[in-house]
């Protein structure tokens, strides 16, 4: 049997990707072992056949048919993305709310001496409260039409976390640099 390496040899050369050293590998491979040699005139075989063959288009439904089945035998696939999605939806509400949080404390804490002002600081807290909660109730509502209609969106949007966050730095950096030149 191949190992991996003869494996991919094989599909390179049939795919004719093949470099002239790997062509030379390949050619030493097919004279020192005659198992390898026979699996790889099966498969030239195999190719030529299926090149050779009528090219049909299958029906969209078709298409639709086989991808609905293949996501209901893959309940995992979707217990995973929801996972993530619930993962992702924390780390953005905590994100989110951990510097509101740490200004309000400051806030009531800057302000607990004066009651109208402390009133004032509440009122304008609760206020800021009832928006950001409102905001999210609207991005979860948004996230979960998204899973629905896109089970690989939270993947890529997790994916752009880490670009995003170095865009970020590189904006913030990028404005200190500017203000220290003009001083």
């Amino acid at each position: 049997m191949a190992n991996e390496r003869q494996k991919r040899l094989i599909q390179e050369s049939l795919d004719d990707l093949l470099t002239p050293e790997a062509q030379q590998e390949l050619v030493e491979k097919l004279g020192e072992d005659t198992e390898f040699s026979s699996t790889y005139e099966r498969l030239k075989q195999v190719d030529r056949v299926l090149r050779a063959a009528p090219f049909e288009r299958a029906p969209q439904r078709l298409a639709l048919n086989i991808m609905a089945r293949l996501a209901e035998s893959v309940p995992e696939l979707k217990t995973r993305v929801s996972s993530l999605a619930l993962a992702l939806g924390l780390t953005l509400v905590f994100v989110v709310l951990l510097p509101l949080l740490v200004a309000a404390g400051w806030l009531i804490l800057s302000v607990v001496g004066n009651a109208a002002a402390l009133s004032s600081a509440i009122q304008q807290l609760t206020t800021l409260l009832t928006v950001v909660v409102g905001v999210l109730t609207v991005f979860v509502e948004k996230a979960q039409t998204l899973v629905a209609t896109s089970p690989e969106a939270p993947a890529a949007l997790l994916a752009l976390i880490p670009v995003s966050i170095l865009w970020l730095a590189r904006y913030v950096m990028g404005n200190d640099s500017d203000t220290g030149d003009a001083n």
